[in-house]
């Protein structure tokens, strides 16, 4: 299945005889696709997106996500044939049930702490961890089954967060760039600006994917619920944090192709990607979560999946959990780089 970015305000959209046709510049071949193979349209800045498209995405179910040219999200347009009320009122009377919400924080955690550990195990080349280097992760998998309180268990979340971006610190030691640890709203530094821009993109094509099984994501089981943040969303995309986001910031960094002088500092101390450097940002976390990858341990059949792939038996588990009231039936995903034999010192 393909999802669209449309980053060029160039762009002409429209649908004929059951495929999508896309016009560029003038000098550009027209191209055209079959309908039926689109997921998603993402538009950024103002490619134009005909009124006969977007009436057949929502027949057929395909969101068409608004952006502005820097990569806001202004909304969606998508069908509401896919809401299923009677799950969403049960997801929504489990948000307040301590006993599931604690075992659904402690698998959202367990995951991300092992792929974050599994993410600096790939980087040996650039950096070698020492046990201690690691420990405060370590500590944080080691006693996160002992939290008694989602509150306890976001505790060691923080910890091994903490650790985990003094980790990643050091990957950029031998580059222009400098980081220190991860700061937001705004960032501070070009790598935080990165990294807030690519856990945007995740977060986006999560929600795309909650609505698309017919479930509310605004109402997550381990981050609180507030206006304004889908909390479910939050809670899916931690797991792929590290695999995604991290990897793409730290190849997109030493290979080269961005420098810190790509970056615009504001008065407050602010830094954003010009829309230049987003597109360029864009176009790599598109073919990010396009890679097939081994799905390790989390869905047992051997198969590689991409990104939307595997998100989709995800949400599978999702619902089995949410049906069932019993949140060990959610399946994170588990990239297969952390074996568990790091020590703690």
């Amino acid at each position: 299945m393909t999802h669209l970015y449309l980053t060029r305000s160039d762009i002409k959209l429209g649908f004929s005889q059951g495929q999508l046709v896309v016009k560029g510049s003038a000098d550009e071949p027209e191209r055209r696709l079959p309908f039926c193979n689109v997921e998603s349209i993402n538009v950024f800045g103002n490619p134009q997106i005909s009124t006969q498209l977007v009436r057949e995405c929502l027949l057929a179910n395909v969101p068409v996500g608004y952006y502005s040219e820097d990569g806001h999200y202004f909304g969606r347009a998508v069908s509401s044939d896919h809401v299923d009320p009677y799950r969403q009122r049960r997801q929504i009377m489990l948000t307040c049930d301590a006993g599931f919400c604690l075992e659904w924080a402690k698998l959202v955690i367990k995951a991300k702490i092992e792929n974050s550990l599994a993410f600096l195990s790939t980087v040996g080349g650039t950096y070698s961890y020492s046990p201690e280097e690691t420990s405060g992760m370590v500590h944080s998998l080691r006693y996160l089954a002992q939290a008694t309180s989602v509150g306890e268990a976001i505790g060691f979340e923080g910890n091994a967060a903490k650790c985990y971006f003094q980790c990643y610190s050091k990957l950029f030691s031998d580059t222009d760039f400098r980081f220190e640890g991860r700061n937001s709203r705004p960032p501070k530094d070009p790598i935080n600006a990165l990294l807030s821009y690519g856990y945007s993109f995740l977060h986006r094509n999560v929600v795309g994917a909650i609505e698309r099984h017919g479930l509310h994501p605004y109402f997550g089981f381990m981050h609180k619920i507030k206006r304004g943040h889908a909390a479910l969303s939050s809670d899916l995309i931690e797991d792929y944090r590290a695999f995604i986001v991290d990897r793409a910031v730290f190849g997109l960094v030493h290979s080269g192709d961005v420098v810190p002088d790509d970056f615009s500092v504001q008065p407050n101390g602010a830094v954003y990607m010009p829309r230049s450097l987003m597109k360029k940002v864009t176009d790599l976390f598109s073919r990010v979560v396009a890679e097939k990858v081994q799905f390790h341990q989390a869905y047992g059949d051997g198969y590689q999946y991409g990104f939307h792939a595997a998100l989709d038996k995800k949400m599978l588990s999702v619902i089995e959990a949410i049906d069932a009231g019993d949140a060990t039936l959610y399946r994170p995903f588990l990239w297969g780089g952390y074996d568990g034999a790091t020590t703690e010192s």
